[in-house]
């Protein structure tokens, strides 16, 4: 599942590129502006994500350490 639903967002991704370019090709700078602003804040979003699952993976092995230490005094 999760294969599948990384095809289609690099699939949209993409897409994303190709409208902006083809916004640029044709005159339309708003929309290619507005794109790109689309652009950066999935960017954004997606590094506000792998941060988040790297704080909780840190913050588990940290404190699953301690758990293991209580248990095998």
């Amino acid at each position: 599942m999760r294969k599948i639903l990384s095809r289609i967002g690099l699939g949209l991704l993409l897409l994303l590129i190709v409208s902006i370019v083809g916004c640029f090709y044709f005159g339309k700078f708003t929309y290619a502006y507005s794109l790109l602003v689309v652009l950066l804040f999935v960017f954004g979003g997606m590094g506000q994500i792998y941060k988040l699952k790297n704080d909780e993976y840190m913050y588990n092995k940290l404190n699953g350490r301690e758990e293991y230490d209580e248990y095998t005094r």
